[in-house]
């Protein structure tokens, strides 16, 4: 999942608030989350150490049941193999793992888990939240079964 919209500025990029408008976005994908996961027994919650992804990731913890965990190598510009080993080692023996983070990183990790290269990958939308299956994580073993862009509010 992305993030929910942020404020355009802050003193540092990651310091960045989800907006209103955000807060509606990470409300609405988390519900709808919910409703398309279900129970989901052992599954983790990772989120970016950046503001409006640690934000978003709180929004959507309890509507899930699940506690937030902050990886730091899911930030917006590393390298989607690194991030994928950072997923990895965050979601070791879990069955389903939810990931808040940014672009251009989840374009690119979508794109080399469905494709298998590394400059492929449409875009996320704000909040936009997409369910990718794979038996193992890996370039183009994943398949993707659902997609969520919730509208903004504001």
């Amino acid at each position: 999942m992305r993030h929910g919209k942020a404020e355009p500025y802050a003193a540092d990029d990651a310091a960045r608030a989800l907006t209103d408008s955000g807060r509606a976005q990470a409300q609405a994908t988390g519900e709808w989350l919910r409703e398309t996961l279900g129970e989901a027994a052992g599954a983790r919650l990772l989120a970016s150490p950046y503001r409006r992804a640690q934000e978003t990731a709180a929004s959507l913890a309890p509507l899930l049941g699940l506690e937030v965990l902050t990886v730091a190598g899911i930030t917006p510009d590393v390298d989607p193999r690194q991030a994928l080993a950072a997923i990895e080692a965050a979601g070791q023996g879990a069955p389903l793992l939810v990931v808040v983070s940014h672009m251009p990183l989840m374009a690119a990790l979508a794109g080399w888990l469905q494709e298998g290269v590394l400059n492929a990958g449409r875009a996320f939308d704000l909040g936009e939240a997409r369910v990718l299956e794979a038996d193992l994580p890996g370039p183009g073993l994943a398949r993707e079964l659902a997609v969520f862009i919730p509208r903004l509010r504001h």
